[in-house]
């Protein structure tokens, strides 16, 4: 016969607190608590560590010395748990809760059956095993279904939830739901961090010195790519097919099929700054090519002047000035402009942190003041809100968290009451 360990966790519940052995027995085992006319004992608090240390185990996947550890520091929490418990089966006795011989049995026909225990000598053989007799096992059964019996009256009714609760826990707990995320219509204006006029200079005077030192071979063109560039692919080998090459910006496919092999190319304008491009090899299928970037740094003062523009747009907004004119004269964005800075509808999930933290809080028609990042500012406006409504599994989900969490804090007060009312005196000694 296969013993069920699961078994051993329920049975620690009905022994403790409720004479493992006779009353006679208990007096040989040392007192650590007295609760009105009962006791608890050593033993009875060392059975529930280790049920609590076994839980770890099973449930937390708890390494044994983890679990003993962490079991041996809740010992308090523990005690002051069956304390709480001893007085609710105390309640429902002086209530004289009643439980009829049809309930007792059922309740143990469903904890053989949750355990998978067939047959009666099974059930009788593993209670042996635990100290325990199926008639204190049936005793026991009364006496928590007394104790349910009483929950269910004064604490059960009390875990109603209302929808404006399931509503409120919805909102304060979206963001860990990404399939709730809200979804918005967005637009925005974009104030770029422009080179002067000196910054370019100081960046052509770069690359002309760098194209000399590599047309005089006193350096490499992946040397100066180093020197100038801190990307991974600077100065690197890189092989593009036909077809990928034709993906290029025009202006960089021009340098690329034109230039000849091993020369150093003019300089060409980028998003990120000066672009220099080396030939190694062509055939009709392939290119061969290097490139590097030589950055256009925005002075501080460039940067100053940008703020200072986008903080003018922010006042002409606050004027009332229509944000979809504002940014078609004065975004610059290319791909969004000519349509009023439109972003199209972009899940809140999507944005990184900063972006979201900026954007979230917007509600439908407003807009946020200048945000600035590495490239620039952005003033966004959010156009619509897409809010996910909750399904009824969900509903029915968040109300059964609810209920737990009630339940709990409800179990907390009436235990309270009744431990004001009772007569307690604790000699554990940590």
């Amino acid at each position: 016969m296969v013993y069920k360990k699961g078994i051993y966790l329920i049975l620690i519940l009905l022994l403790v607190g409720t004479g493992i052995s006779d009353i006679h027995a208990r007096t040989f085992d040392r007192i650590i608590a007295y609760v009105n006319d009962d006791v608890v004992t050593k033993r009875e608090l060392d059975i529930l560590v280790n049920q609590r240390a076994m839980e770890l185990q099973q449930v937390y996947r708890f390494s044994e010395r983890e679990a003993l550890n962490e079991a041996e520091q809740q010992r308090s929490e523990l005690l002051d748990r069956l304390i709480r418990q001893m007085l609710l089966l105390e309640a429902a006795l002086t209530l004289k809760i009643t439980v009829s011989d049809a309930e007792v049995e059922q309740y143990v026909k469903d904890f053989k059956d949750k355990y998978q225990i067939e047959t009666d000598e099974e059930f009788k053989t593993q209670l042996n095993r635990e100290g325990m007799t199926l008639v204190a096992f049936r005793e026991q059964s009364e006496r928590n279904l007394k104790t349910e019996k009483l929950v269910m009256g004064r604490i059960v009714p009390r875990l109603q939830i209302r929808n404006s609760e399931i509503q409120k826990f919805y909102d304060e707990n979206r963001d860990q739901l990404s399939t709730k995320v809200d979804k918005v219509n967005l637009r925005h204006i974009f104030v770029a961090f422009k080179p002067s006029q000196a910054d370019r200079d100081t960046a052509y005077e770069n690359v002309t010195k760098a194209r000399n030192e590599i047309e005089a071979g006193r350096t490499t063109f992946e040397t100066e790519a180093q020197r100038y560039d801190t990307s991974q692919q600077a100065g690197t080998l890189i092989t593009a097919t036909t077809e990928e090459l034709s993906q290029f910006p025009e202006i960089f496919q021009n340098s690329l099929t034109n230039l000849e092999i091993d020369a150093v190319s003019e300089p060409i304008a980028g998003d990120k700054g000066l672009y220099i491009f080396t030939v190694e090899e062509r055939t009709d299928a392939t290119i061969e090519f290097r490139y590097f970037i030589v950055p256009l740094t925005v002075s501080p003062e460039a940067i100053q002047e940008a703020r200072q523009h986008a903080n003018e747009i922010y006042a002409q907004l606050e004027a009332g000035e229509d944000f979809n004119k504002l940014a078609l004269t004065h975004s610059d964005d290319n791909e969004t402009r000519e349509n009023g800075g439109d972003l199209g509808v972009r899940s809140l999930a999507e944005l990184n942190p900063k972006t979201r933290a900026i954007i979230e809080p917007l509600e439908a028609g407003a807009y946020s003041q200048p945000y600035e990042t590495e490239l620039g500012l952005h003033i966004f406006r959010v156009d619509q809100r897409n809010s996910p409504e909750l399904t009824e599994m969900e509903k029915a989900q968040i109300t059964s968290l609810l209920r737990q969490q009630r339940f709990q804090e409800e179990w907390d007060a009436y235990t309270n009451k009744l431990l004001e009312n009772a007569y307690i005196k604790i000699t554990l000694k940590e």
